[in-house]
């Protein structure tokens, strides 16, 4: 965390609380289990919004590599 650039970093949580909490929390359950997309296809009850992840992934998008991959992994599930 010392490495990231002052900047950089006050952008990221910038744009993290322009999210709002609703959008937060479904992003953090995406970080903990990205394949939870998956659920979509089987039916089951998730109380993971894909358009949720879409708008957060668009707004967050190059600002952090994992982040980045987590979300993208989510919605190609979620597309399939």
């Amino acid at each position: 965390m010392y490495d990231t650039d002052p900047a950089d970093l006050i952008e990221f949580a910038s744009r993290w609380m322009e999210l709002g909490a609703a959008v937060t929390e479904q992003v953090a359950q995406v970080l903990d289990d990205p394949s939870c997309g998956s659920c979509w296809n089987e039916g089951t009850e998730s109380s993971v919004n894909p358009a949720a992840i879409e708008l957060a992934y668009h707004r967050l998008q190059g600002l952090n590599e994992g982040i980045d991959e987590a979300l993208t992994e989510f919605l190609e599930s979620v597309a399939e």
